[in-house]
């Protein structure tokens, strides 16, 4: 299980919980007090909630890095794109980390360990540093997470995330305006003194942040996936990895019992009063399918996923 994945979802499950309580929601004007410290905290969630988003971005493509080595794809066999990022373009993501450690005994260690790893792509068992993507600078940009993608053969990452989004019903609009327009209000809530972060763009901002993440993990996890098999097509560039790769599987509830749904079948593929029981059989299938398995909760609330 991806400890990232895990991490996201309850610091999401936290901000949707937050947005629930009567400190942050606003009340008539004449209650100004509680309005003042309700602006403060729903400026507060609008930055955090941003900031698990990059976290997440971040250290899902550190996982995703760390098992490549373990596929024995030898690295001349990998994409190109993915060669130059883990090796030259590594350093800069080294030297900005670098700044952020004042002790010098830790950099040297820091150094060391990340060049190492650079080094083995020189040799049959390469062992990928894990900050090559998206730790050289402070902010996950729109254009930082298409150039991750890219690097693993998803030439549309962006089309492709939100297509993935739009089968689970979470979003429709193209979702690189709606990152942009969550790290504007991200930035503004964070420097602009007078910013005023509405509960219901929150609200929305879970759903489209849930969205983005799944989108962005399925692409990912099935480059991975073709990395394992070594599948030649892939390999050589002649394929490439796109939303209609992923098949979706749903576990949710329906009425007093569970149902498992597989996109593309019309009937359910089971109906347990277990959601335990269900949820179990259902991740046995998934694996074996590799399919994309969601979690939800009534009124297609999204509790989880697992990529395989």
């Amino acid at each position: 299980m991806s400890n990232a994945r895990s991490l996201f979802n309850s610091r999401i499950a936290s901000l949707v919980n937050s947005l629930g309580i009567d400190s942050v929601q606003a009340k008539p004007l004449t209650e100004q007090a509680h309005n003042d410290v309700a602006r403060m905290l729903r400026n507060g969630l609008a930055v955090v909630g941003f900031a698990a988003l990059e976290d997440f971005i971040k250290s899902r493509i550190s996982e995703v890095l760390s098992e490549v080595g373990s596929t024995n794809v030898p690295f001349g066999r990998l994409p190109e794109k993915l060669q130059y990022a883990v090796t030259f373009e590594a350093l800069s993501a080294i030297s900005y980390q670098m700044g952020l450690r004042p002790n010098k005994s830790d950099r040297i260690v820091y150094v060391q360990e990340h060049t190492q790893k650079i080094a083995s792509t020189a040799t049959a068992a390469y062992n990928l540093t894990p900050l090559a993507l998206g730790y050289d600078q402070a902010n996950v940009q729109d254009e930082t997470i298409k150039g991750m993608l890219k690097c693993f053969y998803i030439d549309n990452p962006w089309g492709e995330i939100t297509r993935i989004a739009s089968r689970l019903g979470l979003a429709a609009l193209p979702l690189d305006e709606t990152y942009k327009s969550a790290a504007i209000r991200r930035h503004r809530a964070a420097h602009v003194a007078n910013a005023d972060t509405p509960q219901t763009d929150l609200l929305q901002f879970s759903k489209e942040a849930l969205a983005i993440a799944i989108g962005f993990d399925a692409l990912l996890s099935c480059a991975l996936s073709k990395l394992r098999l070594h599948d030649a097509p892939y390999l050589h560039g002649q394929v490439k990895v796109s939303a209609a790769d992923i098949t979706i599987r749903k576990v949710f509830p329906s009425g007093n019992r569970w149902r498992e749904e597989l996109e593309g079948r019309s009937t359910a593929v089971k109906v347990e009063s277990s959601k335990d029981v269900l949820l179990a059989a259902a991740r046995s299938r998934a694996v074996a399918a590799r399919n994309l398995l969601v979690i939800q909760g009534d009124g297609g609330q999204v509790f989880g996923w697992e990529c395989y």
